[in-house]
């Protein structure tokens, strides 16, 4: 049953990452780590669902692997692009507001 439920999350959350053709192969990438970190780290089943702290848990998930698979900028605009997408996404229409400006130090203290 489990594995049932697994399965089912796995293709509803999929189901919401639906990409333009026009994406570039950059963008769609970025979409790639943020699913698998989605599905991986979290029990979200829906993107509508997404709030500020998961996208920092995305930041912070990067920095504990010390930045071995993609740089702080990356990271950075993975979750700015995944931002955009929420928003502007008519289906899902979602408003995650995070500060990810030099202007919040005490975030990049804290990360």
């Amino acid at each position: 049953m489990s594995a049932m439920r697994e399965c089912s999350r796995y293709e509803l959350l999929l189901s919401q990452f639906e990409l333009d053709e026009e994406q570039n192969i950059t963008n769609v990438k970025s979409f790639e780590r943020i699913f698998n970190f989605l599905y991986e780290h979290t029990n979200i089943y829906y993107l509508g669902f997404i709030k500020e702290e998961i996208l920092i848990q995305y930041l912070e998930y990067h920095r504990t692997n010390q930045f071995k698979d993609i740089p702080f900028l990356q990271a950075v605009k993975d979750v700015k692009q995944f931002q955009k997408y929420l928003r502007n996404h008519k289906q899902i229409n979602h408003h995650v507001s995070i500060d990810l400006s030099l202007k919040n130090y005490e975030r990049w203290i804290n990360l």
